[in-house]
């Protein structure tokens, strides 16, 4: 391990102004976090406003998507490891924040995923069955750049990922936060049918990011195989 590595958290949000603060505020307080960024990702809302009250730089990203802010915020630190926030949690605390960054500082693995708390029916689900979509990440910084600007748009970046690190035999690491939630898709819109739509066309740019990824998965591991890269970052 070594103590001189920067990490950044890297939270990208758009019109959440209601959540952000509590975010930052713990990112802050992480004993692992050396920088905090928001990457205000056109919000309509006082987002980039509140997040500079709490503490965190803000960088401006005007190309929606997910992938988009998170690449803008990468590009504007140099940390070598990079702890992705979403902007919207609920309960978040710094141990889950500590949690995600050490294995990947002390080397121990290539990516690790932090999972809402489901109840202890569904965890176990979510976190040995299903794929783990989730914001909450952390990694060094190669391993968000090796993908491809294509794999970066909106919310397949997180598909992506999985993929890349499965791809490469990496190794990774996954653990459920204790009551870590988020504000819904259905409770942030005014009209509740229009939340639950976008949520399902999230999902569903997910699942078709994971459908592409395996169609070339044995091009891409030919590819990799090649250049050496199958088991390093």
């Amino acid at each position: 391990m070594d103590p001189d590595v920067r990490v950044a958290a890297i939270i990208p949000a758009f019109n959440e102004a209601g959540t952000v603060r509590g975010v930052v505020e713990v990112a802050r307080s992480a004993a692992c976090i050396d920088e905090v960024l928001v990457v205000d990702n056109a919000s309509e809302d006082d987002t980039g406003r509140v997040a500079a009250a709490a503490g965190a730089r803000v960088v401006h990203c005007a190309r929606k998507g997910k992938g988009q802010a998170m690449r803008a915020g990468v590009e504007f630190t140099d940390a070598q490891i990079i702890c992705f926030l979403d902007a919207d949690l609920l309960n978040l605390t710094t141990d889950m924040v500590d949690r995600l960054v050490e294995p990947v500082r002390a080397g121990q693995a290539a990516m690790t995923m932090c999972l809402f708390d489901r109840g202890p029916e569904m965890n176990p689900v979510f976190l040995n069955v299903l794929p783990k979509l989730t914001g909450q990440r952390a990694m060094r910084r190669e391993l968000f750049a090796a993908l491809s600007p294509h794999d970066i748009k909106g919310y397949k970046v997180e598909a992506a990922l999985n993929s890349l690190v499965e791809e490469r035999g990496l190794p990774t690491e996954a653990f459920v936060g204790e009551g870590l939630w988020h504000r819904t898709k259905e409770e942030k819109m005014d009209n509740p049918v229009v939340g639950h739509t976008r949520k399902v066309a999230m999902l569903g740019t997910a699942v078709w990011s994971y459908i592409s990824y395996a169609a070339v998965r044995p091009v891409r591991e030919k590819l990799a195989g090649a250049r050496g890269d199958r088991t390093s970052v």
